[in-house]
């Protein structure tokens, strides 16, 4: 059954933001997709879609420039980040060597059904990247027919798509994995998520970063944050270990399908040599019978 598509729509202007009909209305008329409901949050619009893949219809250039005229900017969602993302491994060092504009410029010339949005190198690693495509069928296409790349072909095998771990983040205080913002304790609460000040991330204007979570010099919601990392990968290994049980309970269902089946046919060749036995039997005694009928009759 398909899912829902949920995304934030934020508001640019807070103190003039735009009513709800005239949302409706314009994302309708314009981008002819009728939303099933909007919800206001504190920073603006959860806007619903009747299926999932609608939501990268409120992604485009066109949905960008028509959100921003009634005073709307729709936030890429993780996930869907995740899907449009893949990781390319096992690279040539040729190829990983080059820069991050270069890898873009020769992907989308060498590749012209694929648009590149953002290419991410790990540090100084040259055998694997990131890249970020427009779209989630981009990605797909990518992962099932590889990729070229000066005169290179980045093979199906070398291609993975990047994967998402959804973290709990209250956008109150920004703490992780502890509530979330509909349940913020401290409701009155205004803390800047770039340097840790007494205002919004909005109305900042330090040039220093600083972490809530970890104390970092970065901002709270970078990538990069040790905090993050650390809780991603808990719950990356909490995730196959479940995956793993599952799969054993898979198999120890399959194994215990199987000897009952088997049990079953052996009691069923059991019983039908029973009945042959005894049928076999009553044949012969049919015969005896006859035979000494006859006798008697000469």
């Amino acid at each position: 059954m398909p899912q829902f598509g949920k995304l934030l729509l934020r508001f640019l202007n807070p103190r003039e933001p735009p009513d709800k009909p005239k949302v409706f209305q314009t994302i309708q008329k314009h981008l002819k997709l009728p939303l099933t409901g909007l919800r206001e949050v504190d920073s603006g619009y959860n806007a619903f879609t009747e299926f999932e893949s609608d939501v990268e219809k409120l992604l485009t250039q066109k949905a960008t420039n028509t959100l921003a005229s009634i005073g709307l900017e729709a936030r890429l969602p993780p996930n869907i980040r995740a899907q449009r993302s893949v990781v390319c491994k096992q690279i040539d060092s040729w190829i990983g060597g080059k820069s991050v504009d270069e890898l873009k410029q020769e992907i989308t010339h060498r590749n012209p059904h694929l648009e590149v949005r953002e290419i991410i190198k790990f540090g100084q690693y040259t055998h694997v990247f990131k890249i970020e495509f427009a779209t989630i069928n981009m990605a797909s296409h990518a992962l099932q027919n590889g990729i070229l790349c000066e005169h290179v072909k980045i093979a199906p095998s070398q291609i993975q798509q990047e994967k998402f771990i959804d973290i709990l983040i209250c956008f109150n205080c920004y703490k992780m994995e502890q509530h979330a913002t509909k349940d913020r304790p401290t409701p009155n609460l205004t803390v800047c998520s770039e340097c840790t000040g007494n205002h919004t991330y909005k109305n900042c204007t330090s040039s220093i970063k600083k972490c809530l979570n970890c104390q970092g010099d970065h901002r709270t919601m970078a990538m990069s944050c040790p905090t993050r990392k650390t809780i991603i990968k808990n719950k990356t290994k909490l995730l196959e270990e479940k995956a793993k049980e599952k799969q054993e309970q898979t198999y120890a269902k399959a194994l215990e399908k199987t000897i009952r089946q088997e049990e079953k046919q052996a009691e069923r060749a059991k019983n039908i040599a029973e009945i042959m036995s005894e049928s076999g039997l009553a044949a012969l005694i049919i015969i005896l019978d006859a035979h000494v009928a006859n006798i008697y009759i000469i």
